[in-house]
C-alpha cells in the first residue's frame, strides 16, 4: 500500500515508481507534483480505486488522469485474476475429491 492524496492505494512497485516519476516531472519551485492528484479519486478499504472524479475544482494534467484510469483498470484486473485463480483452485480440489471417491 502506498499513499496518494492522503489515501491508501494498492499499487505495485512499478506503478509507484511511475507515480513518483510523474510527480517529479510536475514539481517546480512553486508547485508540488503530488498536488495535481488531489480530489481526483476515491478508494475502498482495500486501496482499490472505485471512483474517478473529473477535475472540476483544480487543474490537473491529462497524463495524471490517464495514469489514474490505468491504475484503476489494473487494480480491477488483478482482482478478477485473483478470483478466477481462486475458483480454479476450488474446482481442482473438488475434482480431486470426486476422483478419490470413485
Amino acid at each position: 500500500m502506498y499513499i496518494i492524496d492522503n489515501k491508501k492505494v494498492d499499487l505495485t512497485p512499478d506503478e509507484w515508481a511511475l507515480y513518483e516519476k510523474i510527480v517529479q516531472s510536475y514539481t517546480t519551485l512553486t508547485n508540488k507534483g503530488q498536488d495535481l492528484f488531489i480530489d481526483l479519486f476515491e478508494v475502498d478499504e482495500n486501496g482499490i480505486i472505485i471512483f474517478l472524479r473529473p477535475p472540476s475544482k483544480r487543474q490537473t494534467s491529462f497524463e495524471i488522469f490517464m495514469f489514474l484510469i490505468a491504475i484503476q483498470t489494473q487494480q480491477h484486473l488483478r482482482l478478477m485474476y485473483s478470483r478466477i485463480d481462486d475458483m480454479c483452485a476450488q474446482v481442482k480440489e473438488k475434482l480431486k475429491e470426486i476422483k478419490e471417491k470413485s
